[in-house]
């Protein structure tokens, strides 16, 4: 059971980020559509579930010393394999700079420089104890961010801010569909490598209640949010950080706790991103591949969260279905033979 939490806590970890915890993910890939996309989390958790269990049992029949290896067997390019490492950084710069503005913008007379310097330490240090730090990162924080979530989007959705929930102008029928298999396959680019090697050592049976688990608790808190949101109305769907303003108005203490679910999923999502990114480049550079990867995000953080997420977001969907489809080829072939 305790293997079957850790491999759990690290999945639904490299899920939730700064798009998950400040409500803005979910504003736009599910609530825009309003309560219709309800009716489409049941897909939702068979695609992370099947998901989730495919690439935990290739984890645990193949241990793997890098993202590259998995996509070596998968048939794919070396222009592949740069441009998922490409986007692997990116994608920690964007939850670096997004930790750097949720401090910046609550404690506003502390120079950011301080901020970054504190998000660099606890990026380093963590990637310093290598993956069996990240397990025990995730195995303290996620819990405390899912409870948090959960607890305070029950409460808003039952003492809304408005009387007139949230109604989409046009349904979208057409592109819900798209929208949702955007997300699973763009989160699942994300955590592939994660997944993985969360599966090594683990037994068939204990990678499905592992797969369950992650996908039965991601998609829980993707019920309860995503009614808050649309319960809430428009004020709330069309904000940045639709979180923040629900927490705003309620006043101290709720927007320090939105802060520390927010931080939390930022940090959670930055360690795995840069834990898989760092992999590759350890054999050129040995023990300086930590600092070289962190160093190498903090730049790219330099553009900001809103840059960074702005121009850079929509590929990693296209992407993530991509490297999937190679390796469900893949896998299928190797089951053949």
């Amino acid at each position: 059971m305790k293997k079957v939490f850790a491999a759990t806590s690290l999945i639904v970890g490299s899920i939730i980020g700064a798009g998950f915890a400040s409500g803005r993910e979910l504003s736009l890939f599910f609530a825009e559509f309003g309560f219709s996309s309800l009716y489409f989390l049941p897909i939702v958790f068979i695609l992370f579930y099947y998901l989730f269990k495919l690439f935990l049992s290739i984890g645990a029949k193949q241990k793997f010393e890098n993202v590259f290896e998995i996509n070596k067997v998968a048939g794919s390019s070396p222009f592949f394999n740069v441009a998922v490492i490409v986007i692997f950084l990116i994608y920690a710069a964007a939850m670096f700079a997004g930790a750097v503005e949720v401090l910046a913008n609550n404690f506003i007379g502390v120079p950011s420089i301080v901020f970054q310097v504190l998000v660099f330490a606890l990026a380093y240090v963590v990637l310093k104890f290598g993956f069996a730090g990240l397990v025990k990162v995730n195995g303290i924080l996620i819990p405390i961010i899912v409870i948090l979530l959960i607890v305070y989007s029950l409460y808003s959705t039952l003492v809304p801010i408005t009387n007139i929930p949230y109604v989409p102008s046009n349904t979208g029928a057409h592109i819900l569909p798209i929208s949702i298999i955007v997300y699973v396959f763009g989160n699942i680019l994300l955590s592939y490598f994660i997944v993985a090697e969360a599966g090594h050592g683990l037994t068939k049976k204990q990678i499905q209640k592992t797969a369950f688990c992650a996908a039965m608790m991601i998609c829980l808190a993707l019920l309860i949010c995503i009614i808050c949101l649309i319960i809430n109305g428009t004020v709330v769907m069309d904000a940045s950080m639709p979180f923040l303003v629900l927490t705003l108005r309620l006043g101290d203490p709720f927007p320090w706790i939105f802060m520390s679910i927010l931080f939390l999923g930022i940090i959670t999502s930055l360690f795995g991103c840069l834990h898989t990114a760092s992999l590759p480049f350890k054999k050129k550079f040995g023990k300086h591949n930590t600092i070289f990867c962190t160093t190498f995000v903090f730049v790219i953080s330099l553009l900001g969260f809103d840059t960074i997420v702005n121009n850079f977001y929509p590929v990693i969907g296209v992407f993530g279905l991509g490297i999937v489809i190679k390796i469900l080829i893949w896998n299928h072939q190797r089951a053949n033979t």
